[in-house]
């Protein structure tokens, strides 16, 4: 199991690095991911988006393999449900599952990994990336971020053409 716990916000700052830890642990054959988020301040559109991606793929991988967020706030909760997510992600709010896990976690607190900056047309293309995945989830999500993924794409388009 590959476990991250979020101190701070969940956001498209970190969302791709976060994204490169859980790819890496993936393509390495581990299907169960937590996400903690017992610290997390608030969280975003394009995090969302992109621990979507990764439940998808998951669940296609290994019908026994998931996501799982654990300890979200009532806010960070309803933004993943508003988003119709929790279908594929499951949700614990009070943080009942992986007790034990939790307190090894706790305990052994390390420093947080750093990420390097990522150039503006990786963070565009992983921005675009986790809003289609959104998109894809189901029609309302479509319909709500139609505008957000045009303005992506066009903006991409220019970043690709300016390098």
């Amino acid at each position: 199991m590959a476990w991250v716990r979020i101190e701070g916000p969940a956001n498209q700052g970190n969302a791709d690095c976060i994204r490169q830890f859980l790819r890496g642990r993936f393509d390495k054959g581990w299907r169960r991911f937590v996400i903690d988020l017992e610290d997390c301040g608030g969280i975003d559109s394009t995090f969302i988006g992109m621990l979507y991606r990764l439940a998808a793929t998951v669940a296609e991988a290994d019908e026994n393999g998931g996501v799982e967020i654990i300890n979200p706030s009532e806010r960070n909760e309803r933004s993943i449900r508003k988003l119709g997510l929790d279908s594929l992600i499951q949700i614990d709010r009070e943080g009942q599952a992986w007790k034990e896990e939790q307190e090894l976690v706790r305990t052994n607190l390390g420093q947080p990994l750093s990420c390097p900056p990522v150039n503006k047309q990786d963070h565009a293309e992983m921005v675009l990336e986790a809003h289609e995945a959104l998109a894809a989830a189901n029609e309302e999500n479509e319909r709500r971020f139609y505008d957000v993924l045009e303005f992506l794409r066009q903006d991409l388009e220019m970043e690709k053409a300016e390098g």
